[in-house]
C-alpha cells in the first residue's frame, strides 16, 4: 500500500510540476498599447554656419553664433577668413563670409525674407553692413526668397574710419563687441 501511496505522490508532485511549467512559460509574454499623440505645429528656426571662406563662427549651428575678426587694420595681417576689400583715405573695410540656414516646418511657405538690425548704435567711427546694406537700430531687409534649409552664405563688412579717435574715427586699441539681430520671417 506504501508502495501505491508513493506512485501517487509522484504522480500527483509530476502533474504539478508539468502544470507549473506550462503556466510559466504562460507568464513570459505580455503585451500592451500605448496610445500617442502628435501635437504638429507650425515654425521656422535660422541657424548660422561657419562659411569655408569666412572665420570660423563661435557656437556655430545655433540662432546664437559669434564671429571673431581678430585684431584689424587698413595695412598689416588679418585673421584667417578676414579679408579687406576696400581700403581709402577716409574708411578701410574688413569682412567675413557666415552662412544662415532656416528650416521650417508645418508652413505652407517655400521662401522666407532675412531682415536685420543692430541692437544699439554702432560705435562711434564704425559701421556693420550685411552684403552691402548699411545696418542701422531700424530692420532692414537682407535676402527676400530665401531658400529653406540651405546654408545660404552673407557678407558681414566692418567699415571703420581712418580720421582720429575725437575727429569721428573709432577708439583705438578697444575690443568691440556689437549685436545683430537676424529676422526670418516665411513669406
Amino acid at each position: 500500500m506504501l508502495k501505491k501511496y508513493i506512485s501517487i505522490v509522484r504522480g500527483a508532485a509530476l502533474v504539478g510540476v508539468l502544470m507549473c511549467g506550462a503556466s510559466l512559460l504562460a507568464q513570459t509574454t505580455a503585451s500592451g498599447v500605448i496610445n500617442g499623440s502628435l501635437n504638429n505645429t507650425n515654425g521656422i528656426a535660422i541657424q548660422f554656419d561657419s562659411d569655408p571662406a569666412g572665420v570660423t563662427l563661435g557656437a556655430a549651428g545655433t540662432n546664437a553664433a559669434t564671429a571673431n575678426f581678430g585684431t584689424v587694420s587698413a595695412f598689416g595681417t588679418l585673421a584667417a577668413g578676414v579679408t579687406r576689400p576696400s581700403v581709402t583715405a577716409v574708411n578701410f573695410t574688413v569682412r567675413t563670409i557666415f552662412d544662415v540656414q532656416v528650416v521650417s516646418g508645418g508652413l505652407n511657405s517655400l521662401t522666407y525674407t532675412l531682415t536685420a538690425n543692430l541692437a544699439a548704435a554702432a560705435p562711434a567711427g564704425m559701421s556693420y553692413k550685411v552684403d552691402a546694406i548699411t545696418l542701422t537700430t531700424a530692420l532692414q531687409t537682407i535676402q527676400v526668397n530665401g531658400a529653406y534649409g540651405t546654408d545660404i552664405p552673407h557678407n558681414l563688412d566692418l567699415v571703420i574710419l581712418t580720421a582720429a579717435p575725437g575727429a569721428g574715427g573709432p577708439a583705438l586699441n578697444t575690443p568691440i563687441t556689437t549685436t545683430i539681430n537676424f529676422t526670418a520671417t516665411a513669406n
